[in-house]
């Protein structure tokens, strides 16, 4: 068994975990992954989340509370793999990192899945946290980017991201000072923020963008704009199992929304000009992850 640390995971390539990832999406899709929807544990005053999942070779699970913390505190996590070929526990993981490059790589599998096999031009980026670097990282993975540009609501904070992505990546990130001036006349648009209300209005996407989205999706939360439906093309979910467990909660239950599966993606040709994926967090791509790590370490 090995208990796989943050350095350690860091040192991975991106483009394993990435295609990790792919590998687990596709395996769902296909009817070979095990991936119900997350199972939450009620305490009162908080509680535990599970996602459990595998495929034909891996089981295991992700858990992380949701318990009241100072601000700073960090949200301590366990990912755990067990290789079913030899009934062993593999791995074990604690901590934040592993999530968070995991749904990076959602992002980058959409990316090489859902846009055109070249560069992107112009890729604009809403949120400077962890999540939005983990999605530059997994979709400079499989994309060429020319330039990024970013908002956040603290300047200190976009200023610093910037710096520090540019020099991670080797390309222009530049920090601006309003989310309009960050998306616009950008082909690739991230969101990843955790805010209540949307970060962006519909008119400021260039036609023909592709729009991916982290936060929260609900009727009540969502940093996605409800009237972008009429120019959302085509969609897709690494978890339409999961988006189908919020039921009516969801901020597009009801409406006329064709939601694939990321692993069984077709581009459709309906009146819309968007591309949009909605990133879920399909069980079991967590042990896929941290599994295919240590392997690349071993």
């Amino acid at each position: 068994m090995r208990l796989l640390t943050e350095a350690e995971l860091n040192k991975v390539p991106m483009s394993i975990l990435v295609d990790a990832v792919r590998a687990q999406i596709e395996a769902d899709a296909e009817g070979h992954a095990v991936a119900p929807p997350r199972h939450n544990v009620d305490f009162g005053d908080g509680g535990l989340t599970f996602t459990c999942g595998g495929n034909d070779k891996l089981a295991g699970f992700r858990v992380y509370d949701t318990f009241p913390k100072a601000e700073g505190v960090d949200e301590d996590q366990v990912v755990i793999a067990y290789d079913r070929v030899t009934a062993r526990l593999k791995g074990l993981f604690v901590g934040e990192r592993l999530g968070a490059l995991r749904t990076g790589c959602l992002g980058g599998v959409a990316a090489d899945v859902m846009t055109a096999k070249k560069p992107i031009k112009k890729l604009g980026l809403i949120g400077t946290g962890t999540q939005a670097e983990t999605q530059l990282l997994a979709i400079a993975a499989v994309r060429e980017i020319e330039q990024v540009q970013t908002f956040s609501r603290n300047a200190n904070k976009r200023t610093a991201f910037a710096e520090r992505m540019a020099a991670q990546l080797g390309v222009s990130v530049a920090a601006v000072d309003d989310p309009r001036q960050a998306v616009m006349d950008a082909d690739f648009v991230v969101l990843a923020t955790n805010a209540a209300e949307p970060v962006i209005e519909t008119d400021w996407l260039a036609q023909g963008c592709h729009l991916t989205t982290l936060g929260p999706k609900s009727k009540s939360r969502h940093e996605l704009p409800l009237d972008i439906l009429p120019r959302v093309r085509s969609c897709a979910s690494d978890s339409p199992q999961q988006i189908a467990a919020q039921g009516e909660n969801h901020m597009f239950f009801g409406q006329s929304l064709n939601i694939q599966h990321l692993g069984k993606y077709q581009e459709e040709q309906g009146p819309g000009d968007l591309t949009l994926f909605l990133s879920a967090g399909l069980a079991g791509t967590e042990v896929a992850l941290l599994s295919a790590a240590i392997d690349a370490l071993a």
